[in-house]
């Protein structure tokens, strides 16, 4: 025993390998000096990653991040979203300067630029942080050390997800000496900073300086997230109205989303397995309570990311049908080969460019355009095109009062005029519906043992 402590205490104080000391370091002061300065970007396409690099207001971010953006809007780590404009891109480095209104940055650090004396430090070996908004994550950071470094992009290890793109790369001096742009497998990779610094050191800045989008606030997503004991007892009481949240609107199909249909939607899924496992094997099953079907099961909510936002998201898709030529083949091959028709050929019927919500009159501003690509899929059927597609995200206040809600869908193919317009009165089943599901009373507390509804 006394031979056994003796060794302890030997390794405990001799030194080891060279190669095995590894300095720690604390990222939390990195995170808490760059954060305010980093900000989520939002288009219609999607969102991506910037940060500040001005006191005027100068964001840096990916060309791609922002390509072709009709809606332009960044979102700070203090939850303010204000409208932002492109003043300056390099394409074939895939970097853009966008600019907030110079009110909006007062009081933000902008992140230090890695001055050209420190290149020679950007090498294999070098611990670097990232910081961006992956898939419907805020500013999340992740760190890792450079594997190769080129005189164009540097890769490493630092995990990046799609949404990291614009976000910084970081020394460990908090000092930026890339930006995040793609993945290669398990490989980020980010693009050497040096075009950025030389913009930012340039007099284009103090041209661009004059350029104020407005400052006004934009609408968001509400910080808190809906009731879960709520979204239960609907679930469980209230029947699933597939129909009154989805309407037909000329090439268009629309689904009113919340958290109540997502809910309903997984439940009963989730029932119609857990039926298929009765029939199919519970005489065999021990497991205590394998026979209760009347169960609702709700850790759906765990795994679908914004699933319980406080939001209700206009899902818009084109409606697709045979194309043309494939009518007239289906029906020469439906004759010659006796009633045996080939695959047929599917293309979209709308291309879609824009959502519009008329409460008495007076647009609603969506907290997000979104318009995106899709690629259609069915079964025993070839689709040979793709087609613009929408999700729009609007505050639930902005339906609980009115009377009349006028909506409008405008085809890219006649942008100036409305492809369909369709109306619904305050007692239609589509208003019906969304005002149901958020309306409720909050749940009882008690005190003293009796109950107290707020």
């Amino acid at each position: 025993m006394k031979l056994t402590a003796i060794w302890v205490v030997l390794l405990a104080v001799l030194p080891g390998p060279a190669g095995a000391q590894v300095a720690a370091h604390d990222y939390t002061a990195i995170y808490e000096q760059a954060s305010p300065a980093i900000v989520t970007i939002i288009t219609e396409a999607g969102r991506g990653s910037g940060f500040l690099v001005t006191p005027f207001g100068h964001i840096a971010t990916n060309f791609h991040v922002v390509r072709n953006a009709k809606y332009l809007a960044v979102q700070f780590t203090d939850g303010r979203k204000v409208a932002a404009e492109i003043v300056a891109t390099h394409e074939s480095r895939d970097m853009a300067l966008i600019k907030v209104n110079s009110e909006v940055t007062q009081g933000i650090r902008p992140l230090d630029i890695a001055p050209a004396e420190k290149d020679s430090t950007i090498k294999v070996g070098l611990p670097v942080v990232a910081i961006g908004s992956p898939h419907v994550q805020d500013f999340v950071m992740t760190q890792g050390i450079l594997s190769k470094a080129s005189d164009m992009t540097l890769l490493g290890d630092f995990v990046l997800q799609p949404g990291s793109s614009g976000g910084p790369l970081l020394n460990l001096d908090g000092e930026v000496v890339g930006m995040n742009t793609f993945i290669e497998g398990t490989i980020a990779g980010a693009i050497r900073i040096d075009p950025l610094r030389d913009i930012v050191h340039s007099s284009y800045i103090l041209e661009s300086a004059l350029i104020e989008p407005s400052p006004a606030p934009l609408p968001t997503v509400r910080p808190e997230r809906y009731p879960v004991d709520i979204l239960n007892e609907k679930v469980a009481t209230e029947p699933l109205a597939w129909d009154a949240y989805r309407f037909e609107a000329g090439d268009f199909e629309v689904t009113a989303i919340t958290p109540v249909l997502i809910g309903q939607i997984q439940v009963l899924q989730d029932r119609m397995r857990a039926a298929n496992r009765f029939i199919r094997r519970s005489k065999d099953i021990k497991e205590p309570g394998i026979h209760n079907l009347e169960d609702p099961f709700y850790s759906w909510q765990e795994s679908t990311g914004d699933a319980l936002s406080f939001a209700v998201r206009f899902d818009i898709q084109p409606r697709a049908g045979l194309t043309t030529g494939s009518k007239w083949s289906r029906a020469f091959s439906y004759i010659f080969t006796l009633g045996k028709a080939g695959t047929p050929d599917m293309e979209f019927k709308g291309e879609f460019l824009e959502f519009r919500v008329f409460r008495d009159g007076r647009l609603i501003e969506p907290i997000t355009p979104g318009r995106h690509l899709i690629a259609g899929s069915a079964e025993k059927k070839r689709f040979l095109d793709q087609a613009y597609g929408g999700v729009y995200v609007y505050e639930p206040s902005e339906f609980l009062i009115g009377d009349e809600f006028r909506i409008e869908i405008v085809d890219a193919r006649k942008p100036n005029e409305p492809h369909k317009t369709l109306v619904f009165k305050a007692d239609s089943p589509l208003i019906r519906q969304i005002r149901s599901d958020f309306t409720y009373r909050p749940p009882a507390h008690f005190v003293g043992g009796q109950a107290h509804i707020p």
